[in-house]
């Protein structure tokens, strides 16, 4: 009977193609992130962020949101990459870490545009086979229709806050 019901809850490579995950498109100056939907907490208008003291220039302050102190990053400059002068649209994506850390339940992203929404299905997305060197706060980088889109690794932004020794107050 368990092998009956296991056999019946597989589905076929169709079936797998026609399911869609709701995602935002985060615009950088530089990249355009890809994350699901329910990755994020909110979207907040910009306002700058209190200094973070002695951290790694990828780490670009301190937010204040709903009462906890939540560590702002710059994915680009995570990837070493230069950012570009801040645009007027400028935003915060509160992202939730996955792992119900208590010290670090939030990160934000500091984002250069409009998020917007996305189905995203199997059928739309391919591997982007650039050449790139190992980089651990990318879990992937994808071609979404025509546009290239980067998936970051909140795990590992997590871990490397917590090696900062980070907890939100």
């Amino acid at each position: 009977m368990m092998e009956h019901a296991a056999q019946s809850h597989t589905l076929s490579s169709q079936e797998l193609d026609e399911l869609s995950v709701r995602c935002l498109v985060l615009p950088l100056s530089s990249l355009t992130l890809l994350v699901p939907n329910t990755l994020v907490a909110e979207v907040i208008d910009y306002r700058p962020a209190e200094s973070a003291g002695h951290m790694p220039e990828w780490m670009t302050g301190m937010l204040s949101w709903r009462g906890r102190n939540v560590p702002v990053i710059s994915f680009e400059r995570l990837l070493g990459d230069t950012v570009e002068s801040p645009a007027q649209e400028r935003r915060y994506v509160i992202c939730n870490t996955l792992n119900n850390n208590e010290r670090i339940p939030f990160i934000a992203l500091e984002v250069q545009g409009i998020p917007h929404l996305t189905q995203v299905s199997n059928t739309m997305l391919d591997y982007d086979t650039e050449d790139r060197q190992s980089e651990p706060a990318v879990l992937a980088r994808l071609r979404l229709d025509e546009e290239s889109v980067t998936v970051p690794n909140v795990d590992v932004m997590e871990k490397m806050l917590e090696h900062l020794g980070f907890a939100a107050g």
